[in-house]
């Protein structure tokens, strides 16, 4: 029973450092396969825990199973992380930190008791531990930790010292020259790995304000970046106005002339020339319409601008945009989405020779408190670097990330794909 015991705490050992590594892990993709095969080799490892401990019995497990352990979890992250390196190596240094000190505080809160009950009080306060942090790590670190990944980035080689360095500490502390188990009560050790835990809290705390700091300065970068298109596509939008009040005035103040025309070429009953001159004014009027694309004054105004401008390029454009007038997104922020899908199409378009096929296909419909976005054109080979496109401008690549910023901020999705030749975006904000 006892062996029993052993092996089910070292099972709940895996299980609980994987379920803490999988709490802020990005999966690989396909998600499903990579799970597999990282329990498969969960699995081996186990089995080799289990052999050793019949085999050989519970002194020579003692001695490498945190190795083995560890080796799982490793293995763990290689196989179904997608996050960078330094992203990993910080995740997985700082969950065997924290793993050591379960292990730590379970078997000193059980140091009162002996053999099976050991084990059991062992085993239960380890759950009682986990049961308090699993739900924090998923509902509370995984959100701000995964807008971290998604907002640093060498910043990361620097962050992977703190847990690497409370590593060491722990190890010596806990490990050198006595192993803590073999410790007497009244070892001063106990006290400096309380005291030392306490320090790792309040550097991690530190850690986690001045990475929220540099995330709300990105942030507001962005911010200002929306910002600096929305006034350029109103500026155009103001322009357009002005044009058309200048027309009208022009054509109030025009009118009686044309009138004139029209009753000299009646008497003269010149019909053929009427026709003309009322088919050329009629084109003179056209060309200076605006369509109504939808009801949504900021849509509206980014597909004319567009428009206008795929027409002077020959590019075409098919619209088909069901959007209302108030539909609880910032004006912002629906300037973003479209006004970035829409440029990118335009300049993927630009990017091909004329006789190709240059179409800016624009679908956008908003029901069910959700609006939905699907931008489409042709394109040439497009690189994409975890699922996102590589721009070839210099400095390019911004209006992309704005797009994918601004999605996240409404809980939404934004993704890009290539098919058949066509790029798509693909977009969904959920209103607040």
């Amino acid at each position: 029973m006892y062996v029993v015991l052993i092996f089910l705490s070292f099972l709940q050992s895996v299980i609980g450092f994987t379920l803490m590594a999988s709490s802020t892990m990005k999966f690989k993709e396909p998600i499903k396969k990579r799970i597999i095969l990282g329990l498969s080799v969960m699995i081996v490892g186990i089995m080799l825990l289990t052999y050793t401990l019949y085999s050989r019995g519970i002194d020579s497990v003692d001695r490498f199973a945190i190795l083995v352990i560890l080796g799982i979890q490793l293995s763990w992250y290689m196989i179904c992380a997608e996050d960078s390196f330094f992203v990993s190596s910080f995740s997985f240094l700082t969950f065997v930190n924290i793993y050591v000190s379960i292990s730590f505080i379970s078997d000193n809160l059980s140091y009162g008791f002996t053999g099976l009950t050991y084990v059991v009080a062992r085993i239960v306060i380890r759950l009682l531990i986990y049961i308090i942090i699993l739900p924090l790590l998923y509902k509370v670190v995984r959100k701000r930790f995964r807008l971290l990944v998604d907002t640093l980035d060498k910043e990361w080689r620097a962050a992977n010292i703190v847990p690497f360095m409370f590593l060491f500490i722990q190890i010596m502390v806990l490990y050198y020259p006595v192993p803590y188990w073999r410790w007497v009560n009244n070892d001063w050790s106990r006290i400096i790995i309380v005291s030392i835990y306490f320090l790792f809290l309040a550097v991690y705390y530190l850690l986690s304000v001045q990475a929220t700091a540099i995330v709300e300065k990105y942030g507001l970068e962005k911010r200002q970046l929306l910002m600096a298109q929305q006034e350029k596509l109103w500026e155009a939008e103001l322009q357009r106005q002005k044009q058309e009040i200048m027309l009208a005035n022009q054509q109030r103040h025009d009118l009686h002339h044309h009138n004139t025309v029209i009753m000299d070429l009646l008497q003269r009953s010149d019909l053929n020339t009427l026709k003309q001159y009322l088919k050329n004014y009629d084109e003179t009027l056209d060309s200076h319409h605006r369509e109504v694309y939808c009801q949504n004054p900021i849509a509206n105004s980014i597909l004319n601008f567009y428009a206008k401008q795929a027409s002077i390029e020959n590019i075409k454009t098919n619209f088909n945009v069901l959007i209302p007038e108030s539909i609880g997104i910032d004006h912002v922020d629906l300037t973003c989405i479209l006004g970035n899908a829409l440029e990118n199409a335009y300049e993927g378009c630009l990017a091909l020779s004329e006789d190709q096929e240059r179409e800016i296909s624009v679908t956008a419909k908003f029901f069910d408190k959700r609006l939905r976005v699907q931008v489409t054109n042709p394109c040439e080979d497009v690189i994409f670097d975890n699922d996102v496109p590589i721009s070839s401008k210099v400095g390019g690549g911004a209006g992309t990330k704005s797009i994918l910023y601004t999605a996240e901020r409404y809980d939404g999705t934004a993704g890009f794909s290539v098919m058949d030749g066509k790029f798509i975006t693909q977009i969904v904000l959920n209103t607040k």
